[in-house]
Formats: structure tokens, C-alpha cells, sequence
């Protein structure tokens, strides 16, 4: 249709005179007036032409409301962020991405979208914005700026998932004999093959940036919880994925505390997947039934190496965390699970598989002293038995002596063996010191010496260990804890304080949480204040011991991290120690220790029952 057509169709074809009398208007091809015009002699006029524009769609109320939310929402990111949103693009392996210097650099490179803040947040309120080019290529996604923060926080390049997969298998790999990485495998290899496992790979790798570690966790966890209780997902990467997850759970990345549900969970994968029991064991009857007619089968599925590590894993983990926090009761040990360790230690597949069987047996002893009740029999018997075990495991240990692991085990074990003598006495009020005084000194002397070996480890070496030394040497200070506030007629707290000083191993620990912070493991910028956090965390506790255990406290100022420095002093009446704004300080924490522990600290009243942060709002 060409524009004479258009212009015809969107004009008045009667002149004024004949609209006004509203009589019909017929004008001859040619000629400038109309024929009733003419007739009349009148001037005759035509109207200037009327284009009809079509009126706006209607937007409905749930559509405006929708959008402005969208508007707000955009402009608070923007105002918090102090940075307009940036571009971000599909990562190799669906996970983890660059560090966040690296995204800000590529801020304001695609032309139109390069606004300075003041423009950015005026033009969020005025339109729509500007839309990034890659934004297609997660279209079901949310297209919030927060959405997208949120999700590129939680993406891993292809490239940088190999930086993290060498870095976890030079510095951390040794912590974890349990899940085995072969050396010809890659971050790509491992997408294809293993992603979970991968994933978790460089979630724990990634140490030097804890913001964006946890989110990463936050994602993960996620992840997992959908394939294991929405898709009912069961396989060998999901349950290597969760212990490596799990060896590291260090409280400042795991906000939730979700340790306990990720090893229940993979508790129920291993009976799913009958990895717990012997193949012949987990035949189902329309099995045994054709075995009964027709024979037994040519071949039996022989169980692998990895599903025997991961077993003796899953037991190594759950123990751990209850012998040291009594919160979760280990996985039981069954005669299969010692089969299991005999054929590892017999295949020597790796070196570790040496190490993983002498970490999984001196476990083992240190779960039966943990469990042992003794309502009826003397401790002193127990402790003999379980002292001749730990001798025993040591002479025949073929793992170095130098095994910083193991020895740090091991010394957990003993500190667990006098520790019986120890509850001993506080449960049977009518048992008198001299019976337990030999015991109780044992005691100190044995986390003395874990004491010495916990603090050989380097500072710089705190943000690679696993979980499971952290949790022992937790432990450990729970004990001392117990003995330096030990309300026993007779107890000389002077002599324990000259053999092992309660104040000092405090001091200790807050100096090397603080040189911790500012080391640079592997040559990395640390993002990470997790252990100042610590530090203060520790002369918190300080405070409250001399507050209830010391004649004169001494007034100790503990300075927050503001740019405006915050100190509190114990206070000289009556009053508690004010615990420093730490989420998970003046959360649930320290009752995940042990339930006996602040119970040593009669009369102190320090709220620990908050609430934590909730991650969904990060």
C-alpha cells in the first residue's frame, strides 16, 4: 500500500461546510470545491487531515505493581553495590566464576550501559534500562540485577576450575584419603565425569575469597539437596562430592549447620546403593529364587576402591563429629566395614590407602572410648584396656612418624581416654579427687603435648586443614575448659595454671588466628576475616573465664573491625562480658560444642541462642 492509499484512508473526505451541516459531501475528481458548495456558492474548506492513533494497551495492576517492585529492587542493589550491575556470561562448567575484581573491570564495557552511578540510579527509576546482550542465555532465570550478582558469584570458569583443582590437590588432598583424584584427570573430565565431586573440588579450594565462597556452599548445598530428595539422585559423585564438602565445614563458610543432615544423607545413598553390606547380602528374593533353581550366577559385582573408601569415609567423618561435639552418633562399624579396610590395605591402590587405614583404626578405638559407660566398673579399668590399644596401633603404625595427622589423633585419643576419669568424678559426687588426681594430671599432660603439636602447624596453613583438626583441637580446649573450671575439693587450679595455663593457650590461639588472617597460602590475596573473627572469638572466652574464675579480671578491650574502633571492658560489678557482634558467636555455636561445656561456667548468662543470618537473604 503506498502513501496516497495511507493518506486517503486516514482523512476526512467532507469539507467544513458540509460537515457542520451534516450533509453528504461529493467532490469530483479534478475539481477544488464540492458540488454542494457549488450549488450554493459557499466557500468550501477541507478539514486538515486526522490521523487515528490506536490507544495504548491497558496494563493490569498486577503487571504495574510487578514492574515497579522490579524498579525498587533495582535501585537499592544499585545504591548497596555502589556500581552499576555488570555483564556476566555463561561459564564453561555451569559453576563458579572469575574473582570479582576481574568482573568489575569489565563494568561499563558494552557502550550503551556505561552510566555513571548518579546517571545509573536516576535512569533505574525513569526506564527500563539497559539490557545486556548476554542475558539471553539463561532466559528462565530471574532478570534481577540481585539475581544476577547472586548467580555469577556462584559460576566457575572452565579455567579457573583447573587453577582450583591443582591447588586442592598440592595443599589439601592429603586431608582427604577418602576420596581419590587420578592424576591424568581434569577440571573438564571431571565435568563430564564427576561434576558434583567438582564442584565441591573447588568450593573448598576456593579459600581466599570467603564471600564468594559462600555463596558458592549456598548453591551447592542446593544443588545437592535437589538431586538427592527432588530427583533421587544416588551415586558415587554425589556421596564423594558430600565428604569432600564435609571435611572441610568450617563454621564461618557453613553458616547453616548443616553437617548433620549432608552425613545423614549420605548414610541413606550408601544403603540405597548397597555399598554398606556384602553383594551377596543385597540380592533381593526373585535373585535368590532363580540362584535356588538354576544355580549361582557366573559373575558377582565386586564392590570398587572408591565405594570402600567412601564407606570407611562416611564412618571416619560421623565419628569424628561425635566424639568431638557429641552431637550425631557415628555410623556403626560392622564386620563388613573391617573387610572393606583389609582389602585396602592389601590393594595399596595409592599411598594414602595406607594412611586412610590407620586413620580409620586408631577411629575406631577412639569411638569405643567415647561410647564407654561406666555406671559399674571403675574408669581405671577402661582406661587401661584402651591405653594398651593406642600403644598397640602406634607400634604397628606404618605411616611416618612425623604424620601430623595422625599424631594429633592419636593424642586425641589419649586426651579422650583420661577424659573418662575426668566425667568420672563429676557424675559420682561421693568419689573423692585422690582416686582421680593421677588421671586428671594424665589428662593435662596429654593435651599438653596435642597442645604442642596443634601449634607446630603453620599459621599460614590454618585456611587448608581439614574440619577434622579444628574439631579435635576443639575438643581439646572443651577438656581443658573442664579441668581449669573444675569445682572439686581439693583441685589446685595455681598447679594446673603452672603446668598448663588456661589464659595462655588462649593468647596463643588469638595470635596465630590473627597472623592467620593476613597470610597468603599458595601466594593468594586473602578476602577472608574468618579467623580475625576467631581471634576475637577466643578473648571473648578469655573474658568470661577470668570473669568467673579469677579474683581480679583483668579489663581486656577487644577491638571490632570498624573504621571507628569499638571496645568494651569486663565489667568490675556483677555484670557479663558483652559478647562482639558476631553472627555466629551469638548464635547457636557454642552449643554445638558439647553439651557440658557452658556448663562449666556456672552463672553466666551470655545470650548464645540467636538466630543466624538466614543465607537466603544474602
Amino acid at each position: 500500500m503506498d502513501s496516497a492509499d495511507a493518506y486517503a484512508r486516514n482523512t476526512v473526505r467532507s469539507c467544513t461546510t458540509c460537515s457542520k451541516a451534516k450533509a453528504k459531501c461529493v467532490r469530483r475528481p479534478g475539481e477544488d470545491i464540492c458540488e454542494r458548495c457549488a450549488r450554493l456558492k459557499k466557500e468550501c474548506l477541507s478539514k486538515d487531515p486526522v490521523i487515528r492513533r490506536r490507544k495504548p494497551t491497558k496494563t493490569t495492576r498486577a503487571a504495574q505493581l510487578e514492574k515497579l517492585e522490579s524498579k525498587i529492587e533495582h535501585l537499592v542493589n544499585t545504591l548497596s553495590s555502589g556500581q552499576p550491575p555488570s555483564t556476566y556470561h555463561q561459564p564453561d562448567i555451569g559453576r563458579p566464576s572469575p574473582p570479582v575484581s576481574q568482573q568489575a573491570s569489565s563494568i561499563g564495557d558494552n557502550g550503551g550501559c556505561s552510566f555513571t552511578r548518579s546517571n545509573h540510579v536516576l535512569r533505574s527509576l525513569c526506564e527500563e534500562g539497559c539490557t545486556s546482550p548476554s542475558t539471553d542465555v539463561h532466559p528462565s532465570s530471574a532478570t534481577t540485577p540481585a539475581a544476577a550478582v547472586d548467580r555469577a558469584n556462584t559460576q566457575v570458569r572452565l579455567s579457573e576450575a583447573e587453577v582450583l583443582l591443582d591447588r586442592y590437590r598440592r595443599l589439601m588432598a592429603t586431608g582427604m584419603p577418602f576420596v581419590i583424584i587420578p592424576e591424568e584427570a581434569t577440571a573438564s573430565s571431571l565435568q563430564s565425569s564427576s561434576p558434583v565431586l567438582l564442584r565441591s573440588i573447588c568450593t573448598v579450594a576456593l579459600l581466599h575469597d570467603l564471600p564468594r565462597q559462600q555463596a558458592l556452599v549456598k548453591d551447592l548445598i542446593r544443588d545437592i539437596a535437589e538431586r538427592i530428595m527432588i530427583n533421587s539422585e544416588k551415586s558415587i559423585d554425589l556421596l564423594q562430592g558430600v565428604l569432600v564438602i564435609v571435611a572441610w565445614y568450617h563454621s564461618h563458610v557453613f553458616w547453616s549447620l548443616q553437617v548433620t543432615n549432608l552425613l545423614h544423607l549420605a548414610i541413606a545413598m550408601i544403603t540405597d546403593l548397597g555399598i554398606d553390606r556384602s553383594p551377596s547380602a543385597t540380592v533381593d528374593f526373585k535373585a535368590k529364587y532363580v540362584k535356588a533353581v538354576h544355580g549361582p550366577p557366573l559373575a558377582t559385582r565386586m564392590p570398587s576402591l572408591a565405594e570402600r573408601r567412601i564407606l570407611q569415609g562416611v564412618f571416619y567423618l560421623t565419628s569424628m563429629l561425635s566424639s568431638s561435639f557429641k552431637k550425631i552418633d557415628a555410623m556403626p562399624y560392622t564386620n563388613y566395614m573391617e573387610e572393606c579396610l583389609e582389602h585396602l590395605e592389601q590393594a595399596r591402590e595409592y599411598d594414602s590407602d595406607v594412611f586412610l587405614v590407620q586413620m580409620v583404626r586408631v577411629q575406631r578405638v577412639i569411638e569405643t572410648i567415647h561410647t564407654t559407660d561406666t555406671p559399674n566398673a571403675p574408669s581405671r579399668i577402661y582406661i587401661k584396656a584402651f591405653q594398651a590399644d593406642i600403644e598397640r596401633l602406634r607400634r604397628a603404625d606404618p605411616c611416618k612418624e612425623d604424620h601430623i595427622f595422625l599424631a594429633l589423633q592419636y593424642l586425641t585419643a589419649e586426651i579422650l581416654m583420661w577424659e573418662l576419669s575426668l566425667n568420672d568424678l563429676q557424675d559420682n559426687k561421693t568419689h573423692t579427687l585422690s582416686n582421680h588426681l593421677r588421671d586428671l594430671y594424665n589428662c593435662v599432660a596429654s593435651i599438653k603435648r596435642f597442645l604442642d603439636v596443634y601449634f607446630m602447624i603453620p599459621s599460614s596453613a590454618y585456611l587448608l586443614l581439614p574440619f577434622s583438626v579444628f574439631g579435635q583441637f576443639a575438643h581439646a580446649f572443651i577438656v581443658l575448659t573442664k579441668l581449669a573450671s573444675l569445682e572439686v575439693d581439693g583441685w589446685d587450679l595455681k598447679a594446673l595454671n603452672d603446668q598448663l595455663s588456661f589464659s595462655s593457650v588462649i593468647d596463643e590461639c588469638a595470635v596465630r588466628f590473627e597472623e592467620a588472617s593476613h597470610a597468603t597460602p599458595d601466594g593468594l590475596a586473602i578476602n577472608n576475616d574468618s579467623f580475625t573473627k576467631w581471634a576475637q572469638r577466643v578473648k571473648f572466652m578469655k573474658q568470661v573465664y577470668e570473669q568467673k574464675f579469677t579474683s581480679e579480671p583483668a579489663n581486656i578491650a577487644i577491638v571490632q573491625e570498624d573504621d571507628k574502633a569499638r571496645s568494651w571492658q569486663t565489667p568490675t560489678n556483677a555484670g557479663q562480658p558483652t559478647p562482639p557482634e558476631d553472627p555466629v558467636l551469638s548464635a547457636d555455636f557454642f552449643n554445638y560444642l558439647d553439651d557440658n561445656f557452658w556448663q562449666s561456667f556456672a552463672g553466666f548468662t551470655g545470650d548464645f541462642e540467636l538466630q543466624i543470618p538466614d543465607m537466603n537473604a544474602a
